[in-house]
């Protein structure tokens, strides 16, 4: 194809028709940029795909991490709700005025575990790794703040959750070092703890599980009503993940 322009170019100029060279000069010039716009054209085309389809990869990797989230949440807001109950439980026994030292030491003992904690985190490797390779622009301007400001969220959240938790744990080892836990670990049994039951300080045992109690149930009523909260900004953002789905 070149040799064949190359010849007419040459037959032109060996014929002195300059004029027609001319126009078939601006010709060629034209033919030129035809072919690099079609070139730039597919190239834009190829990298518009590319982008789209590394958009679509992380709408759902974004989806799955959010959905599991969700699971996460409702499933520890239900276990959080039910220790919080039952906690509340026993407040309720030892505030009616029938209740008894007995019925302290039968709660103290048999029935309360202090113990407290579980899983903590979030799913946000897709988020993570979005901020990584700057991909997180493929989402646009609103979008973009909103993950942002989801992810700051979680953070906060997580944060406030771990220092409720630890005002909690304080002051559970101050009472775990008055009373044995209620718990299959502890070494002592029979009769030798049998005699500790029987000559307990009862205002002692009333003031420090009073506190480890109220602490708690603190503990647990801010918990619930933060993951609550999560829960649905979580829900929200999925709803306009899927909207972008849609739309695409």
């Amino acid at each position: 194809m070149i040799k064949f322009f190359r010849r007419i170019r040459q037959q032109l100029l060996t014929e002195n028709k300059f004029s027609k060279y001319l126009l078939y000069a601006i010709g060629e010039i034209v033919l030129v940029v035809i072919g690099i716009l079609i070139a730039l054209s597919i190239n834009n085309w190829n990298e518009e795909n590319k982008r789209n389809s590394l958009k679509s990869t992380y709408i759902k990797s974004l989806k799955s991490d959010l959905e599991n989230d969700i699971i996460f949440l409702n499933s520890e807001i239900e276990s959080l709700q039910n220790d919080l109950s039952k906690s509340e439980s026993f407040s309720t026994r030892l505030s009616s005025s029938k209740a008894t030292i007995d019925t302290l030491v039968k709660i103290v003992r048999f029935e309360f575990d202090p113990r407290s904690g579980g899983p903590n985190q979030l799913n946000r490797n897709t988020y993570n790794a979005l901020v990584a390779t700057g991909n997180i622009n493929l989402f646009g301007q609103e979008l973009t703040k909103k993950l942002h400001e989801h992810n700051a969220s979680q953070s906060n959240t997580l944060a406030t959750i771990r220092l409720n938790h630890q005002i909690y744990v304080d002051r559970m080892e101050k009472y775990a070092g008055n009373i044995p836990f209620n718990t299959k670990f502890n070494a002592i049994n029979g009769v030798l703890m049998e005699s500790f039951w029987d000559s307990i300080n009862e205002n002692n045992l009333k003031y420090d599980f009073n506190a480890v109690l109220s602490s708690r149930i603190r503990m647990l009523d801010w918990i619930v009503s933060f993951k609550k909260k999560l829960l649905q900004q979580t829900q929200e953002l999925i709803e306009q993940i899927k909207t972008l789905e849609n739309s695409e």
